[in-house]
């Protein structure tokens, strides 16, 4: 892994448009508001703000049941907060969510900064009790992580993710 924590913005846009993504659906927050800003800028992608979490990942169903192909970008408390939206229109009905979840309270947590962030200690059980398969995306060395993540939805086409553990950097 590089020095550097926290991947760059513009190179993770760049990875999103390689892959393909038409839409990205955004709550921002302050870790990922540099790749928002980047987002918000870029023609090329459509970006959509939801107004909670749950709703995006049904915004991100039904673009996927007409074609596209959304990407889901929500901080570790906002999966939680989607939970059944996740459970009932990715896993229930087989739709390959790509989802991008960014890890609040990691960082503090690695520094030892108590008190630990519990949105910090429940990510990735949660994940793992739900059955979604996720790599981490700390700097840019871990970019190749979203294209495993596209991937394996396309391929099992349930939900998968990538968790950012970082702020997005310039």
């Amino acid at each position: 892994m590089s020095a550097t924590q926290g991947a760059s913005a513009a190179k993770t846009l760049a990875a999103i448009k390689t892959l393909g993504f038409t839409h990205v659906l955004s709550i921002p927050d302050s870790e990922s508001a540099r790749l928002y800003d980047a987002l918000e800028k870029d023609p090329d992608i459509k970006l959509i703000l939801p107004t909670r979490e749950g709703e995006s990942i049904a915004i991100a169903a039904g673009l996927w049941t007409g074609g596209q192909k959304p990407l889901v970008l929500i901080q570790n408390t906002g999966f939680m907060e989607a939970g059944d939206a996740l459970r009932g229109c990715g896993m229930g009905s087989r739709v390959p969510l790509r989802l991008m979840v960014g890890w609040r309270g990691y960082g503090g947590a690695m520094a030892e900064k108590l008190p630990i962030d519990s949105a910090y200690t429940y990510t990735e059980p949660l994940m793992k009790a739900w059955g979604i398969p996720y790599w981490l995306l700390m700097s840019d060395d871990d970019l190749p992580a979203l294209e495993q993540m596209d991937r394996t939805a396309e391929e099992t086409s349930m939900p998968a993710a990538v968790i950012t553990g970082y702020a997005f950097t310039d």
